[in-house]
Protein backbone atom coordinates (compact mmCIF):
# COMPACT_ATOMS: atom_id res chain seq x y z
CA UNK A 1 0.00 0.00 0.00
CA UNK A 2 1.43 3.40 -0.99
CA UNK A 3 1.55 6.32 1.42
CA UNK A 4 -1.65 7.90 0.09
CA UNK A 5 -3.49 4.60 0.45
CA UNK A 6 -2.12 4.17 3.98
CA UNK A 7 -3.37 7.63 4.98
CA UNK A 8 -6.85 6.97 3.57
CA UNK A 9 -6.97 3.62 5.35
CA UNK A 10 -6.01 5.19 8.68
CA UNK A 11 -8.64 7.91 8.25
CA UNK A 12 -11.25 5.27 7.42
CA UNK A 13 -10.39 3.23 10.49
CA UNK A 14 -10.53 6.12 12.97
CA UNK A 15 -13.57 7.73 11.31
CA UNK A 16 -15.78 5.43 13.41
CA UNK A 17 -14.16 6.73 16.60
CA UNK A 18 -14.62 10.34 15.47
CA UNK A 19 -18.28 9.61 14.72
CA UNK A 20 -18.61 7.97 18.14
CA UNK A 21 -17.13 11.05 19.85
CA UNK A 22 -18.93 13.60 17.68
CA UNK A 23 -15.65 14.97 16.28
CA UNK A 24 -16.22 16.65 12.91
CA UNK A 25 -12.90 18.41 12.32
CA UNK A 26 -9.41 16.98 12.64
CA UNK A 27 -5.94 17.42 11.17
CA UNK A 28 -4.15 14.41 9.65
CA UNK A 29 -0.46 14.62 10.41
CA UNK A 30 2.44 12.56 11.71
CA UNK A 31 3.79 12.12 15.23
CA UNK A 32 0.95 11.79 16.29
CA UNK A 33 -1.32 10.66 13.46
CA UNK A 34 -4.24 13.02 14.16
CA UNK A 35 -4.84 16.25 16.06
CA UNK A 36 -8.29 17.54 17.01
CA UNK A 37 -10.12 19.47 19.69
CA UNK A 38 -12.41 17.69 22.15
CA UNK A 39 -14.22 19.13 25.17
CA UNK A 40 -11.98 22.17 25.25
CA UNK A 41 -8.70 20.25 24.95
CA UNK A 42 -6.25 19.74 22.09
CA UNK A 43 -5.92 15.97 21.55
CA UNK A 44 -3.16 14.06 19.79
CA UNK A 45 -4.39 10.69 18.53
CA UNK A 46 -2.04 7.87 17.61
CA UNK A 47 -3.30 4.98 15.46
CA UNK A 48 -2.12 1.38 15.43
CA UNK A 49 -3.35 -1.96 14.15
CA UNK A 50 -3.56 -5.12 16.23
CA UNK A 51 -3.38 -8.61 14.71
CA UNK A 52 -4.53 -11.06 17.42
CA UNK A 53 -4.42 -14.12 15.20
CA UNK A 54 -1.35 -13.30 13.16
CA UNK A 55 0.67 -16.20 14.52
CA UNK A 56 -1.96 -18.75 13.55
CA UNK A 57 -3.44 -17.18 10.44
CA UNK A 58 -0.10 -15.97 9.11
CA UNK A 59 0.67 -19.57 8.23
CA UNK A 60 -2.85 -20.35 7.10
CA UNK A 61 -2.94 -20.85 3.35
CA UNK A 62 -6.58 -19.80 3.33
CA UNK A 63 -5.52 -16.16 3.13
CA UNK A 64 -4.05 -16.90 -0.31
CA UNK A 65 -7.19 -18.77 -1.30
CA UNK A 66 -9.30 -15.78 -0.34
CA UNK A 67 -7.17 -13.63 -2.63
CA UNK A 68 -8.06 -15.98 -5.48
CA UNK A 69 -11.75 -15.86 -4.56
CA UNK A 70 -11.76 -12.05 -4.36
CA UNK A 71 -10.05 -11.81 -7.75
CA UNK A 72 -12.93 -13.82 -9.22
CA UNK A 73 -15.54 -11.73 -7.42
CA UNK A 74 -14.05 -8.54 -8.83
CA UNK A 75 -14.60 -9.83 -12.37
CA UNK A 76 -18.33 -9.62 -11.76
CA UNK A 77 -20.52 -6.71 -12.83
CA UNK A 78 -22.33 -6.82 -9.47
CA UNK A 79 -21.75 -3.86 -7.09
CA UNK A 80 -18.82 -4.64 -4.75
CA UNK A 81 -19.69 -5.28 -1.13
CA UNK A 82 -18.12 -6.37 2.12
CA UNK A 83 -19.24 -10.02 2.21
CA UNK A 84 -19.30 -12.35 5.20
CA UNK A 85 -19.31 -16.05 4.48
CA UNK A 86 -18.48 -19.48 5.77
CA UNK A 87 -17.72 -22.74 4.00
CA UNK A 88 -18.11 -26.38 4.88
CA UNK A 89 -14.45 -27.26 4.28
CA UNK A 90 -11.06 -25.66 3.59
CA UNK A 91 -9.90 -28.78 1.78
CA UNK A 92 -8.57 -28.29 -1.76
CA UNK A 93 -9.12 -24.56 -1.48
CA UNK A 94 -7.02 -23.61 -4.48
CA UNK A 95 -8.85 -26.12 -6.63
CA UNK A 96 -12.27 -24.93 -5.41
CA UNK A 97 -11.60 -21.16 -5.28
CA UNK A 98 -13.41 -20.47 -8.55
CA UNK A 99 -16.41 -22.56 -7.57
CA UNK A 100 -16.61 -20.86 -4.16
CA UNK A 101 -16.46 -17.43 -5.81
CA UNK A 102 -19.21 -18.44 -8.24
CA UNK A 103 -21.41 -19.64 -5.38
CA UNK A 104 -20.81 -16.39 -3.45
CA UNK A 105 -21.80 -14.35 -6.52
CA UNK A 106 -24.86 -16.53 -7.13
CA UNK A 107 -25.90 -16.12 -3.50
CA UNK A 108 -25.24 -12.40 -3.56
CA UNK A 109 -27.31 -12.02 -6.74
CA UNK A 110 -30.07 -14.13 -5.18
CA UNK A 111 -30.13 -11.86 -2.11
CA UNK A 112 -30.31 -8.72 -4.25
CA UNK A 113 -33.13 -10.13 -6.38
CA UNK A 114 -35.13 -11.38 -3.39
CA UNK A 115 -34.53 -8.56 -0.95
CA UNK A 116 -32.78 -10.63 1.73
CA UNK A 117 -29.54 -9.84 3.54
CA UNK A 118 -28.37 -13.23 4.76
CA UNK A 119 -28.56 -16.88 3.81
CA UNK A 120 -27.74 -19.91 5.91
CA UNK A 121 -28.68 -23.56 6.18
CA UNK A 122 -31.68 -22.88 8.42
CA UNK A 123 -32.95 -19.86 6.46
CA UNK A 124 -31.86 -20.25 2.85
CA UNK A 125 -35.01 -18.69 1.30
CA UNK A 126 -34.76 -21.33 -1.41
CA UNK A 127 -31.09 -20.82 -2.33
CA UNK A 128 -29.19 -24.08 -2.79
CA UNK A 129 -25.92 -24.23 -0.86
CA UNK A 130 -23.07 -26.39 -2.12
CA UNK A 131 -19.74 -25.34 -0.59
CA UNK A 132 -21.04 -22.39 1.44
CA UNK A 133 -22.90 -22.66 4.73
CA UNK A 134 -23.52 -18.94 5.34
CA UNK A 135 -23.57 -15.74 3.29
CA UNK A 136 -24.43 -12.10 4.01
CA UNK A 137 -23.33 -8.63 2.98
CA UNK A 138 -23.28 -5.14 4.45
CA UNK A 139 -25.44 -2.87 2.31
CA UNK A 140 -24.02 0.30 3.89
CA UNK A 141 -20.42 -0.62 3.06
CA UNK A 142 -19.62 0.24 -0.57
CA UNK A 143 -15.94 -0.50 -1.21
CA UNK A 144 -14.39 -0.11 -4.64
CA UNK A 145 -13.68 -3.84 -4.72
CA UNK A 146 -15.12 -6.87 -2.99
CA UNK A 147 -13.92 -7.69 0.52
CA UNK A 148 -14.34 -11.00 2.29
CA UNK A 149 -14.57 -11.93 5.94
CA UNK A 150 -14.94 -15.55 6.99
CA UNK A 151 -17.00 -15.74 10.17
CA UNK A 152 -17.05 -19.46 10.93
CA UNK A 153 -15.48 -22.62 9.63
CA UNK A 154 -12.80 -22.91 12.27
CA UNK A 155 -10.88 -19.70 11.69
CA UNK A 156 -12.85 -17.20 13.70
CA UNK A 157 -11.62 -17.06 17.26
CA UNK A 158 -12.33 -15.41 20.58
CA UNK A 159 -9.07 -13.99 21.83
CA UNK A 160 -7.81 -12.53 25.06
CA UNK A 161 -6.50 -9.00 25.43
CA UNK A 162 -2.79 -9.83 25.43
CA UNK A 163 -2.24 -8.92 21.74
CA UNK A 164 -4.03 -5.61 22.31
CA UNK A 165 -1.87 -4.82 25.31
CA UNK A 166 1.23 -5.70 23.29
CA UNK A 167 0.16 -3.23 20.58
CA UNK A 168 -0.25 -0.55 23.24
CA UNK A 169 3.17 -1.22 24.72
CA UNK A 170 4.79 -0.88 21.29
CA UNK A 171 3.38 2.63 21.01
CA UNK A 172 4.34 3.75 24.52
CA UNK A 173 7.86 4.81 23.55
CA UNK A 174 6.48 7.15 20.90
CA UNK A 175 4.95 9.42 23.51
CA UNK A 176 8.25 10.65 24.92
CA UNK A 177 9.34 11.60 21.42
CA UNK A 178 6.04 13.31 20.58
CA UNK A 179 6.02 15.41 23.73
CA UNK A 180 9.46 16.80 22.89
CA UNK A 181 8.47 18.01 19.41
CA UNK A 182 7.91 21.81 19.27
CA UNK A 183 4.94 21.38 16.91
CA UNK A 184 3.11 19.43 19.62
CA UNK A 185 3.40 22.01 22.39
CA UNK A 186 -0.35 22.76 22.27
CA UNK A 187 -1.39 19.11 22.69
CA UNK A 188 -2.86 18.55 26.14
CA UNK A 189 -3.76 14.84 25.98
CA UNK A 190 -2.55 11.88 23.95
CA UNK A 191 -4.95 9.13 22.96
CA UNK A 192 -4.43 5.80 21.20
CA UNK A 193 -6.80 4.03 18.79
CA UNK A 194 -6.13 0.29 18.47
CA UNK A 195 -7.79 -1.15 15.37
CA UNK A 196 -8.39 -4.86 14.74
CA UNK A 197 -8.85 -5.29 10.97
CA UNK A 198 -11.96 -7.18 9.89
CA UNK A 199 -9.94 -9.88 8.12
CA UNK A 200 -8.29 -10.92 11.39
CA UNK A 201 -11.27 -13.21 12.01
CA UNK A 202 -11.38 -12.07 15.61
CA UNK A 203 -14.35 -11.37 17.85
CA UNK A 204 -12.83 -9.59 20.83
CA UNK A 205 -15.41 -8.55 23.40
CA UNK A 206 -14.98 -7.05 26.82
CA UNK A 207 -12.22 -4.83 28.14
CA UNK A 208 -8.94 -4.86 30.00
CA UNK A 209 -7.30 -2.52 32.47
CA UNK A 210 -4.52 -0.46 30.93
CA UNK A 211 -4.27 2.09 33.71
CA UNK A 212 -0.48 2.03 33.70
CA UNK A 213 -0.33 3.29 30.11
CA UNK A 214 1.01 6.79 29.46
CA UNK A 215 -1.86 7.45 27.05
CA UNK A 216 -4.71 9.43 28.55
CA UNK A 217 -7.29 7.39 26.66
CA UNK A 218 -7.18 4.12 24.71
CA UNK A 219 -9.94 2.95 22.38
CA UNK A 220 -10.35 -0.46 20.74
CA UNK A 221 -12.07 -0.51 17.35
CA UNK A 222 -13.04 -3.94 16.02
CA UNK A 223 -13.76 -3.83 12.29
CA UNK A 224 -15.52 -7.18 12.58
CA UNK A 225 -18.60 -5.08 13.34
CA UNK A 226 -18.10 -2.65 10.48
CA UNK A 227 -21.70 -3.06 9.32
CA UNK A 228 -23.01 -1.92 12.69
CA UNK A 229 -20.42 0.85 12.85
CA UNK A 230 -21.57 2.23 9.51
CA UNK A 231 -25.12 2.30 10.84
CA UNK A 232 -23.95 4.53 13.73
CA UNK A 233 -23.98 1.66 16.23
CA UNK A 234 -20.63 2.23 17.89
CA UNK A 235 -21.23 -0.08 20.85
CA UNK A 236 -18.34 -2.26 19.65
CA UNK A 237 -15.90 0.64 20.16
CA UNK A 238 -14.52 -0.10 23.61
CA UNK A 239 -12.74 2.44 25.77
CA UNK A 240 -9.93 0.59 27.53
CA UNK A 241 -8.68 3.56 29.51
Amino acid sequence: MNNEGKIKQEEWEVSFLFKHLGVEAYHKCESPDFIFDYEGKRIGLEHTNCFPNKKTIGNNSWRKIEDLIVAELNKSDLPPRFVSYSIDSHKDGKKNAKAIAEEILNGYRFMLENGVRRLDASESHGFNFNRLTYLSYFSNCTPKQFKLSEITGGVESQTNMNPVMESVRKKENKLTEYRQLPKNKTIQEYWLAVVIPFNEYCTIKGSAALLDSQYDRIYLINERYIGALMQDDTSSIIRLK
